[in-house]
């Protein structure tokens, strides 16, 4: 069976040049010898213990699962992906076994044979879904999700990618929110239009949902008269919506179609006339929705970073349920086969009644045929999708959960305890490394500040009109950390053994991710990735400042 893979060519991309002009592929780990004998994982984990005799297990763990990927796991045939340091992507297929040449330069010894077919694909001609998959920080990594190896193939060949083939057929290549809304005018009058978050933003050509891109789909949708339910915003990326058309008149009969609104929980949009105008005065060098020179994010129209209940997975989970007019032995059927502490009982309009327990059940002593009605329903807790996530916090800890219902009364899910402290431990995580972070990066460049000062009297050279005059310790953003970072004279004092380039340019996406988590909606789609993306910069500082 063929698969995919992607193997970066550096940090920096220095083995770009090599791989693309020599047909290779090339692991790196220039410490490393030969690895050919190693026939076995135990084998090759002791290789790359005595290789890197400094690194902690966890690394050294995750170093020899990509390279027994690279010797033993690679197979010719499979589909070779090389990202550029241009943005594109070269595409080929691996021809041969792993080899160690010796006479080559460290870092460029470890390579399999490649023929690149298309050494230079535009990223322009990857949809949004398949370049996501591109993100892993991972040297050599499997490409699986999306049918990655048979659009891969296509754009290898020079056909277009074909989209991710786990979508309907007819929605799977809309290019932009004009065919989109076409395909639900065409769908209005059968069943609805429904695909997932993720294949929904790929249609603007995006894959997280920022401020900006989620002003620019909500500008689009009202342009076009639809809305989302649930709102795009509110649930995880693979969860399904449907896209219906709101901006028809009543005599478009919606009612008869299903497609009345008053109960529905839609997506916000934006009407074409603003009402009164309104004056805004943005400066020239920082336009509306764009960085000032402090670093800091100017959104005036961001979306609310107000967190829904709506946006706990389980308050949109699938739970079982039973209506009032159901056999009680109904529930103690669903009870005991999934292991319910209670059970939620609903009308014969699926609206939410309140839930039966063990003890109502134990409590009664009725005839086979009684009904779930004839036991003593509890009157529940519920919140609603649209509500805030901490307007729950007091019922949960007093009721040990909530059931989530619909804006029309129906029943979505249900938020525990559990639930709750997971997510806001997701919230605290991305704050407390950044905190960490930026404490140690703030006193090392102090440090290398005063270095400087002491060798020549003052915070740079004289006559630089970039010198410092005055030092510091409030006042500083993120941004003026970065800068600093590019400088010459400051990173000489700091005396670190990385690329100056590459970790400025990494601690500039830090500050990115900190901008980001100004608004909660924004870490959601790349949480784990971005996350990720701090916490390595973290351990760079430490392993470069352990006192700081």
């Amino acid at each position: 069976m063929v698969r995919a893979w992607m193997v970066r060519a550096g940090a920096d991309g220095e083995r770009e040049e090599a791989s693309l002009s020599s047909g290779l592929t090339i692991a790196g780990w220039p410490e490393l010898g030969d690895i050919t004998g190693c026939s076995s994982w135990d084998e090759l984990k002791a290789e790359i213990g005595k290789a890197y005799p400094g690194e902690s297990p966890r690394v050294l763990s995750n170093w020899l699962g990509q390279l027994w990927r690279f010797r033993s796991v690679l197979a010719p045939s499979d589909v070779i992906v090389l990202p550029l340091k241009d943005g594109n992507i070269a595409i080929g297929h691996l021809t041969g076994d792993y080899e160690y040449r010796a006479d080559e330069a460290p870092g460029l010894r470890h390579v399999r044979t490649v023929q690149w077919t298309r050494p230079n694909v535009p990223r322009s001609e990857v949809r949004a879904d398949l370049r996501a998959t591109l993100g892993s920080l991972l040297t050599v990594s499997e490409l699986r999700r999306f049918d990655a190896v048979s659009r891969l193939t296509a754009l290898a060949e020079g056909r277009p990618d074909p989209g991710n083939p786990e979508a309907p057929e007819d929605l799977r290549l809309l290019e932009g929110p004009a065919e989109l809304a076409e395909r639900v005018a065409a769908a209005s009058s059968g069943g609805p239009v429904e695909l997932t978050v993720r294949d929904f933003l790929s249609i603007w050509g995006v894959v997280s949902r920022r401020t900006k891109s989620i002003r620019s789909i909500r500008r689009d949708l009202a342009e076009f008269g639809l809305s989302t339910v649930p709102p795009f915003t509110e649930v995880p990326v693979d969860r399904t919506i449907r896209v219906i058309p709101i901006g028809q008149g009543p005599e478009a009969e919606r009612k008869i179609r299903g497609q009345e609104t008053g109960a529905l929980e839609l997506e916000t949009v934006e009407p074409d006339d603003p009402g009164p105008e309104v004056l805004e005065i943005v400066s020239e060098e920082a336009p509306a929705g764009e960085e000032d020179e402090s670093g800091e994010a100017e959104t005036p129209d961001a979306a609310p970073v107000m967190i829904t209940v709506g946006r706990l997975p389980s308050a949109r989970s699938e739970l079982r349920s039973v209506r009032l007019s159901d056999p009680l032995t109904r529930a103690v059927e669903l009870m005991s086969e999934y292991s319910y502490d209670q059970l939620p009982v609903l009308d014969d309009d699926g609206h939410l009644r309140g839930s039966i327990t063990w003890r109502e059940i134990g409590a009664t002593n009725r005839p086979p045929n009684a009904l779930v009605q004839d036991a003593a329903v509890l009157k529940v807790r519920s919140v609603r999708t649209d509500e805030p996530m901490v307007d729950c916090l007091a019922d949960v800890a007093d009721y040990g959960c909530v059931f989530v219902v619909n804006p029309d009364g129906t029943l979505s899910g249900i938020v525990t305890g559990h639930d709750l402290a997971h997510r806001f431990e997701q919230e605290l995580r991305p704050y407390a490394l950044l905190e960490e972070l930026e404490r140690r990066l703030r006193r090392a460049l102090y440090t290398a500040l005063r270095r400087i000062k002491e060798t020549q009297g003052d915070y740079g050279q004289s006559g630089d009109p970039t010198r410092i005059q005055k030092l510091v310790t409030t006042g500083l953003n993120f941004i003026d950390y970065v800068k600093l970072l590019r400088r010459n004279d400051v990173w000489a004092a700091t005396g670190w053994q990385f690329p100056q380039e590459s970790f400025a340019d990494r601690m500039d996406r830090v500050r990115e991710i900190r901008n980001m988590t100004m608004h909660f909606h924004e870490l959601d789609d790349d949480r784990a990735s971005a996350v990720e993306e701090i916490r390595i910069a973290l351990q760079m500082l430490k392993t470069v400042e352990p006192q700081t």
